[in-house]
């Protein structure tokens, strides 16, 4: 182990309060079953100071190298930091996950990846429609294959590094990687050609959601060894818990009619969501138009957002309480936090965000918004 990643564990060792995060899961977990809270739960965001302790590695060393791996999931992840604990204390849950960016089921179908600069890893579509159906020729079940290997090394490295830390050994929660949901994962095989030919071809490319779905069960499953989720029923994601054992990613399918969605790919999202035993939904953009469609999935525990402020939340957060489906990183303005305006507008079942432009102001923030009088306001 490198001399930055063992200070860097002792300090958290020293620093980390089990019963706070204790506290702060069971805030997260009522909020996310609609009972009544004090307050939903907030995770500020914000950029480390320029004189914080530890520093992040280049983004581009991390793939080789999960000692730097880890030791970046710990200082700065989602914009926040599991090693500013000491100065800030929000709700964020301490989580950490093999962070190989959108790539792994993709790598598993023999995507090309490429890593360039600072960026995450990304995968090349396969270029013609004979190369993509090649797809079909792979064991959607041989996690020997593409990048799993790496995935399954860096858990169990995770796991290695941490053992001599009771403290963080029993606190911080391994999280399953960004495994993406079937049609985003298909869209990164074969790029925006994935439109047209779902109009066009639209048997064959059943045939590749099933052998994605079935992929991204099978590689999950196989990660549960690996990784130290819970409580019973949720999970973690994107530095927030959710209901349920899995996230889908839902980006690509924002490009697509409600109807269409709803005939070709929801029956693949429902597949992953049940044989997970329930999970939730991620999305950036504008996915209004998709929400009743996630919402009559019978599996789906949570939707998560990429970009609230794109949507019209109210009307949103009202159609989810009809079946108690939870909405987590919903944004949040220094206004509504600091009058308490946010309070009354979502009581609970909501998990809410905020951007601030510094860890001080983060600070301020967070102190009023747990304040008595925001609270009661």
């Amino acid at each position: 182990m490198n001399s930055q990643l063992k200070q860097l564990l002792e300090y958290l060792e020293r620093i980390i309060d089990p019963v706070r995060q204790e506290s702060i899961s069971r805030l997260h977990q009522k909020t996310l079953t609609w009972e009544t809270v004090p307050r939903p739960p907030l995770i500020i965001n914000y950029p480390l100071p320029e004189n914080f302790a530890f520093k992040p590695f280049p983004h581009h060393q991390i793939f080789d190298d999960p000692e730097k791996m880890l030791f970046n999931e710990l200082v700065y992840a989602f914009e926040t930091s599991i090693a500013a604990r000491e100065y800030l204390d929000d709700d964020l849950p301490c989580t950490i996950r093999a962070n190989y960016g959108t790539v792994v089921i993709a790598s598993l179908f023999g995507a090309h990846v490429e890593q360039r600069a600072d960026n995450p890893p990304w995968a090349r579509p396969k270029e013609t429609w004979k190369e993509f159906l090649s797809v079909l020729d792979r064991d959607p079940l041989d996690f020997r294959q593409g990048w799993c290997p790496r995935v399954v090394d860096t858990y169990q490295l995770y796991r290695q590094f941490l053992a001599p830390y009771p403290v963080l050994r029993n606190t911080l929660r391994i999280v399953l990687p960004d495994l993406q949901g079937p049609f985003d994962t298909l869209e990164l095989l074969r790029g925006s050609d994935v439109f047209l030919k779902l109009k066009t071809k639209p048997d064959t490319l059943d045939k590749v959601l099933d052998r994605i779905a079935t992929a991204q069960i099978g590689f999950a499953k196989h990660l549960l060894k690996y990784i130290q989720e819970g409580p019973p029923g949720f999970a973690h994601q994107h530095n927030m818990m959710i209901r349920g054992n899995i996230l889908i990613r839902n980006d690509s399918a924002i490009m697509i009619s409600a109807p269409m969605y709803r005939h070709q790919i929801a029956p693949y999202d429902e597949r992953v969501l049940q044989a997970m035993g329930e999970g939730g939904i991620h999305s950036c953009g504008n996915f209004e138009h998709l929400i009743p469609e996630y919402l009559t999935l019978p599996s789906l525990r949570c939707i998560d957002f990429g970009q609230s402020c794109l949507n019209d939340m109210d009307t949103i957060y009202y159609s989810a309480k009809t079946r108690k489906i939870p909405l987590t990183r919903v944004s949040a303005t220094e206004e509504e936090l600091v009058t308490g305006s946010i309070r009354k507008r979502f009581p609970t079942g909501a998990t809410l965000i905020h951007q601030a432009a510094s860890l001080t102001e983060a600070r301020r923030v967070m102190s009023a918004y747990m304040s008595p009088m925001t609270v009661n306001r």
